[in-house]
């Protein structure tokens, strides 16, 4: 049976990075999880083919174990995704239906830098920027602030893709979606003054973003570096993610409509653009004093 199983589990890896174009990120993650939960299949029936019962068995030891419940619903996902596969690769021949009640999701608000502080940060930094390593640093933490781009997507942003003529880029995130980020004046001056730092270096690349020998960033690299930055912040959190938050939520704060910031993000659905929907105490003040009538 794991021999077996085994085999299904890589047709169905080559099934969703090819025909599905999930991220590689994602792909790695089901994959974990769908062999995770096959071996503790193997406990009930010599069996792949996942059924309620065991996956509802399965969810109970996760949670005794105190997995968070946003991992239990990315895992049950994975089964749900891996059990649809066996029906539509004709490996059976019928469809499965898992029935399974899942733990509630804890609604989190995500965590971002006031404008204040971050505008503090790029003008120390910018000012700081004189070699090549300081200027990468610089660069990608500031492209990371006025695009809202992934780490993934920043990392793979190739020359062909920036177009600072017509003020934008463009990037292929999550599913291989493709979409166009437009840029402002200030996050322009600033690539052009990093083009010239890497002719000056004679740095030559594909990527717009790379080390000094032309290479492409490492995702452990550029989380390090915003880290770092960000640690002369009062962030809870330091990852890239957070500027992408930072990015989204100054944007609804400063009147921009969901959708567009929607579009702007690359989210497939509009819920998951709803988590920015949250104001700071300090803009609570602000519309209570502008527009209470005894605000005064």
């Amino acid at each position: 049976m794991i021999s077996a199983s085994s085999t299904i589990v890589d047709k169905y890896h080559d099934y969703i990075l090819k025909n599905r174009n999930y991220s590689i990120h994602t792909v790695q993650s089901y994959i974990t999880d769908i062999k995770q939960y096959l071996t503790y299949l193997e406990d009930f029936k010599p069996s792949y083919i996942p059924d309620s019962k065991s996956l509802r068995k399965w969810v109970r030891s996760l949670m005794l174990n105190s997995i968070a419940e946003k991992s239990i619903h990315r895992k049950v996902s994975a089964i749900k995704s891996f059990a649809n596969y066996l029906y539509v690769s004709e490996e059976i021949d019928y469809e499965i239906a898992l029935e399974i009640q899942l733990p509630k999701l804890k609604k989190q608000i995500p965590t971002y830098v006031k404008e204040r502080e971050l505008n503090q940060v790029l003008d120390s930094y910018e000012l700081d920027s004189e070699d090549y390593q300081s200027s990468i640093e610089f660069i990608i933490f500031s492209s990371f602030y006025h695009t809202g781009m992934r780490r993934s997507e920043l990392i793979s942003l190739k020359e062909v893709d920036l177009s600072l003529g017509k003020m934008e880029l463009k990037v292929m995130g999550k599913g291989q979606k493709e979409r166009i980020i437009p840029l402002n004046n200030e996050i322009i001056q600033q690539l052009q003054r990093f083009q010239e730092c890497k002719k000056l270096n004679h740095i030559i690349s594909e990527y717009v973003f790379c080390d000094a020998k032309g290479n492409q960033l490492k995702e452990k690299w550029v989380y390090q570096v915003i880290k770092n930055i960000l640690n002369q912040t009062f962030s809870d959190k330091k990852s890239p993610h957070v500027l992408r938050h930072s990015f989204a939520t100054h944007l609804l704060q400063n009147g921009a409509d969901m959708n567009s910031i929607k579009e702007l993000l690359g989210h497939s659905s509009l819920a998951a653009t709803q988590i920015y929907a949250h104001n700071d105490i300090s803009q609570l003040k602000k519309i209570y004093k502008d527009t209470h009538p005894f605000s005064e």
